[in-house]
């Protein structure tokens, strides 16, 4: 078969496949999502039960006769058994922290049991990683499944599979499980010497950008050390007998711009991966930075959730493109 035509029904058994199994954060598997054939072993033993059924016709012989029937009985129950396995399992996406393009992934899977019989199954992305466990009757289990992140931007859907040959290996029932994790990678950082803007045009290399706002007074505080004459309250301190300064609402550190347009001339991709390299330094010295991408401006703040929002803008960056 050319490859044009594999690539042709791949295409069509996908389409397909969205239909059948779309994607989602939680799926219970049922006879709408499980499929079911024989094994490499179930075909030899379909052909062995034939022979026998051949050899007992041209003998007559009664007792070549009740083994077949009793062998295909047996062939007929493992098809229950083996379906039963993965039907009513759920399987839900954990939560994944985000990472940068190029590592590795560990994707949480929770797979629960309600069954009163224990099942053995296969959970995993073919030829990468799979799993081989046991569940036990009423068990809840975590997999962690990993996976490569080959580039920027929301992390690739691709389908688990989950299958199980139990309890014979005559039949082998498995399905394809469409689980979205959310996951979004980050650009993978290039480690260069920050170059901040003032958000005026001017451009500073690896130094700071003085705050303003000294005039801006939210409260007294007790003297400080270094304090200036200029924040000294004097009727507060003598009031009280003892030294008082203004709290001033900018005494918070170092503000600065991350600015697209710093980096003239080079390619996107490059100045996406300096951008997040700034971004993971100015949260490592605690400043309190902005971000300007074209159509994405982000006002200055520092944190956690502030890094995220700044590297996610920054790994969606042309996704819609």
């Amino acid at each position: 078969m050319s490859a044009s035509k594999k690539g042709w029904l791949g295409r069509l058994f996908q389409k397909w496949l969205n239909r059948r199994i779309p994607p989602v954060a939680s799926l219970a598997l049922s006879h709408r999502n499980v499929f079911i054939l024989p094994s490499r072993t179930g075909w030899a033993f379909g052909g062995l039960v034939l022979a026998m059924l051949l050899t007992a016709i041209n003998y007559q012989n009664s007792l070549i006769y009740g083994l077949t029937f009793w062998l295909v009985s047996l062939g007929h129950g493992t098809i229950w058994l083996t379906f039963q396995n993965l039907s009513g399992l759920e399987m839900t996406a954990g939560r994944v922290t985000p990472c940068y393009a190029g590592e590795n992934l560990q994707l949480p899977v929770k797979v629960v049991s309600a069954k009163r019989w224990s099942c053995a199954i296969t959970v995993g992305y073919p030829d990468e990683t799979e799993q081989d466990f046991t569940l036990s009757p009423g068990e809840t289990q975590e997999v962690a499944l990993s996976r490569h992140a080959h580039k920027r931007g929301r992390l690739p859907l691709r389908r688990i599979r989950i299958e199980t040959e139990y309890p014979f290996g005559l039949f082998r029932a498995w399905s394809w499980v469409a689980l979205d994790f959310d996951v979004i990678v980050y650009p993978k950082p290039e480690f260069t010497a920050l170059r901040l803007s003032a958000g005026k045009g001017d451009e500073i290399d690896g130094t700071t950008t003085a705050v303003s706002g000294q005039d801006d007074i939210s409260g007294i505080r007790e003297y400080g050390r270094g304090d200036s004459m200029n924040q000294i309250s004097w009727k507060h301190t003598a009031r009280t007998g003892s030294p008082k300064s203004f709290e001033r609402e900018q005494e918070q550190g170092v503000m600065c711009l991350l600015d697209w347009e710093s980096l003239k001339g080079l390619e996107p991709e490059v100045r996406l991966s300096r951008l997040a390299s700034w971004v993971d330094q100015a949260e490592a010295l605690g400043w309190q930075y902005g971000l300007s991408i074209p159509g994405v401006e982000i006002t200055a703040d520092s944190g956690s959730e502030h890094r995220h929002r700044c590297l996610t803008a920054l790994a969606l960056w042309g996704a819609d493109e």
